[in-house]
């Protein structure tokens, strides 16, 4: 008898041999382009819940079902992101892809400012400068927030409902990588060569309040993972030196703190975290699920991490949008294949593409569910 999506992401979860292909869940990461493959526009799939719902059980009529699906719509998910934003229908045509704008939004000064009020309050205050317009009153951001929620809800009623599984259940980002966005990331690796005692200062103080809420709402929603996106800790930004002094004592911990709640911390792992990965091996066995794109190495990241954590990856964009469907059959069994030993998900390299052949994105699915 055929295992459930959810048995699957249990299976994988537990770092247990897999005793057939059956048993590996896939999941072909999408936003942006299940408007694409759905005949949705994308304006539309970025201001209405309701138009990406339509847009996900569209694709899935077309290119299979996979066992694992994002739970927020592109809207929500540029609003989480933090950064402004250049948007469908609004600046860019259409059927554009959304866009962020990074930029530096404060001088190193700002840094003082941020300790006194705290991370959530200046957060907050930031958040509603970057709106389009800019939010003026504090309630308008609850009720973003209360938006978010209800469609997130929505959402993943849809996914239970198809018999797939949300990727996470509440998502955060590490401070370390949301100033260094919000700073824009040359200036923010400045300041931390300049002076880093004010940044981290901050990050000591207010990262593991920021834990316990994440903590306490994914509790609160029955949930068991969170997702953080830690976009700037990889050595493509970083080094591995900063990141063992800066980054990591403070990511270990709370990983661990999600741990001891009984979550699983998801961690969307872009661009090369190779030299970052033995650090893993230190957490407790399973606690964290690293998703990964193609410029970590997929093979010698599980050469590291197998038995430790697991990943999942790492179908390219490129392959996704150029090749033939037998080209992307072949990659995703070799990964398969290599896989097999346990704690690992066939998944794309990040998101895949826009320009996506739908016929590429079936069979990367058929593969296990074909």
């Amino acid at each position: 008898m055929s295992m459930t999506s959810m048995q699957r992401y249990q299976k994988m979860l537990s770092l247990k041999p897999y005793q057939s292909r059956d048993e590996m869940p896939v999941f072909p990461m999408m936003l942006a382009t299940f408007g694409a493959l759905g005949g949705v526009s994308q304006k539309d799939i970025c201001t209405s819940a309701d138009k990406w719902i339509e847009a996900i059980d569209n694709t899935i009529k077309k290119v299979g079902k996979p066992d694992v699906c994002m739970p927020i719509c592109p809207g929500d998910t540029i609003f989480a992101m933090g950064l402004p934003s250049r948007l469908p229908g609004r600046e860019l045509d259409d059927n554009a892809l959304y866009q962020f704008v990074e930029k530096p939004y404060f001088e190193p000064d700002e840094y003082a400012v941020i300790y006194q009020m705290g991370w959530n309050a200046w957060y907050g205050k930031y958040l509603m400068e970057i709106q389009k317009p800019p939010l003026t009153d504090p309630a308008q951001l609850g009720g973003r927030y209360a938006q978010l929620g209800q469609n997130a809800a929505k959402t993943i009623g849809y996914i239970f409902s198809q018999g797939m599984v949300p990727d996470f259940d509440t998502a955060t980002a590490p401070i370390f990588d949301s100033l260094s966005m919000i700073r824009s990331m040359a200036d923010f690796v400045c300041d931390m060569y300049d002076d880093p005692g004010p940044i981290m200062d901050i990050i000591r103080r207010d990262q593991p309040i920021l834990d316990e809420q994440t903590i306490q709402m994914c509790l609160a929603n029955h949930g068991t993972r969170v997702a953080s996106f830690a976009m700037r800790s990889s050595c493509t930004f970083i080094s591995p030196d900063m990141f063992e002094e800066y980054v990591w004592p403070i990511l270990k911990t709370s990983i661990e703190t999600y741990a001891k709640a009984g979550i699983t911390y998801v961690l969307h792992a872009d661009a090369n975290w190779l030299p970052m990965l033995p650090y893993f091996t230190q957490l407790p066995k399973g606690c964290c699920h690293i998703e990964l794109d193609g410029a970590t190495d997929i093979v010698k990241a599980y050469d590291i991490l197998q038995g430790s954590q697991s990943i999942r990856g790492d179908v390219p964009s490129t392959l996704l949008a150029y090749k033939d469907p037998s080209d992307v059959a072949e990659y995703c069994d070799k990964l398969v294949q290599m896989g097999m030993k346990g704690g690992f998900m066939l998944g794309s390299g990040c998101e895949v593409p826009l320009n996506a052949k739908p016929e590429n994105v079936k069979a990367m699915i058929d593969v296990l569910r074909g």
